[in-house]
């Protein structure tokens, strides 16, 4: 039997989300147009990353947001997840009234709300496809207890999304915050009062001081809002976590990291001036660290990153495309646009190519590096055919011939082998990127 929490953390952060409910979003304020975001919370994304497998309907799946505050993450949610059932969960009426709210008013009556602590959560009587743990595991005293008690209403191969504050890039945030604890500023919840003294005493400091400059910059009092006040300097029960700390907690609770949700910003190679042509020593080295090697890496050379987002589940060990070894693997391949990313803007480009200039992915995709070129003819043979459902890799093959029927260094015929080797390492280019889905037969 899992333990309990001691519940008296609980009551300061639910008297700071009753006083104060996060996030302090307008109701009318969507993420629909927010091409990022809306594919980072796709369930569709993070099962293919974990399974290698395409979820053709989410009509069926359920979704748990935990702490879900006054709802912008739930919003998000029911606008990544079409047909999906959503439960929202919260310790505090306030905010959950807000989310309510939110999700009313942008349309959605497939979302469910419950005031419920986390340790409560066998009460609701469902095992969830995938839980949104986002902005509560760092304010709570026990976070492998936490994620064991998420495992405990988990589907057998479901998916978690959690994250943890980062201590290294927000080391002067907690020096500040033990700073107005020595003040006696946290002994309660922050009020007006607190709110004020923390904008008097970094008007009062002088300018090059560390604390400041680190912080607070060069704002005037009355530009930080509350909200950057209270979720910063005043942040009841927030701590900051490394990478291992994080590999540790993960597996105390029986879980393994699969992906970092934001997994193209760690990308290690990309922190050298030439990641192609690394000193040997170096890319010998680099190419033996596992992932969670990879990551403790990164975060000590460059911890540039709020949040360790993350997505776990239950161990399991998924056949990758870079692993396929024959042709006869490779036929047997179904490919796939992802879904979130097949949006109109992009459809009125494929489909009104009539220029032979190279296309930059990131116009369209904004989680892609800046200059992510993709040949116009590839353009035409891998996305024309998926942008209304999936093709076999054969399909695409045998596009390519039709569009590149002659080897323009050669000049001679384009041979089956020449198209086939084109489009499996263009598909294998464009689902390393995340734009293409590959499920395997």
């Amino acid at each position: 039997m899992i333990k309990s929490f001691d519940l008296s953390y609980q009551n300061k952060t639910l008297q700071q989300f009753e006083r104060h409910p996060y996030p302090d979003a307008p109701l009318e304020d969507s993420p629909k147009g927010n091409i990022k975001l809306i594919y980072q919370n796709s369930l569709i994304t993070a099962y293919y990353r974990r399974y290698q497998r395409v979820i053709s309907s989410l009509e069926d799946c359920v979704i748990l947001d935990i702490a879900c505050g006054t709802g912008f993450t739930t919003l998000i949610l029911a606008e990544a997840n079409p047909k999906a059932r959503i439960i929202a969960v919260d310790i505090s009426p306030t905010s959950l009234k807000i989310a309510e709210e939110r999700l009313n008013y942008h349309g959605f009556n497939n979302v469910e709300y419950q005031v419920l602590a986390l340790e409560d959560l066998n009460q609701l009587g469902l095992r969830f496809d995938y839980i949104n743990a986002s902005d509560i595991l760092y304010l709570l005293p026990d976070i492998p207890l936490a994620l064991k008690q998420l495992g405990t209403v988990l589907k057998p191969q479901g998916i978690i999304r959690g994250n943890l504050h980062s201590y290294y890039q927000r080391l002067n945030y907690y020096r500040a915050q033990n700073l107005f604890k020595q003040m006696g500023l946290m002994e309660g919840n922050p009020e007006e009062i607190e709110l004020g003294i923390v904008r008097e005493f970094f008007s009062a400091l002088g300018d090059r001081v560390d604390l400041k400059l680190k912080t607070w910059g060069q704002q005037k009092p009355e530009e930080v809002k509350d909200e950057t006040i209270l979720m910063n300097y005043l942040f009841q029960n927030d701590k900051g976590f490394t990478m291992p700390q994080l590999l540790d907690f993960l597996e105390q609770s029986d879980l393994e990291l699969f992906s970092m949700v934001n997994w193209w910003e760690w990308q290690l190679t990309n922190l050298f001036n030439d990641p192609d042509n690394l000193p040997a020593f170096l890319a010998m080295g680099l190419a033996d660290l596992d992932l969670g090697e990879q990551l403790t890496l990164y975060e000590l050379i460059q911890p540039n990153k709020r949040l360790l987002d993350f997505w776990c589940s239950r161990p399991y060990s998924a056949i990758k495309i870079e692993n396929l070894n024959t042709i006869e693997d490779w036929q047997n391949i179904q490919v796939y646009l992802h879904p979130q990313l097949n949006t109109e803007s992009f459809k009125q480009e494929v489909l009104s190519s009539d220029h032979l200039f190279p296309l930059n992915l990131n116009a369209y995709f904004p989680f892609l590096p800046q200059d992510t070129w993709l040949d116009r003819t590839l353009l035409m043979a891998l996305f024309v055919p998926l942008l209304g459902q999936s093709c076999s890799l054969s399909v695409l093959v045998q596009r390519w011939l039709v569009l590149r029927p002659v080897n323009p260094v050669t000049l001679f015929p384009t041979t089956e082998t020449e198209a086939f080797m084109a489009i499996s390492q263009a598909v294998m280019d464009q689902e390393r990127l995340g734009i293409i889905l590959v499920e395997l037969g």
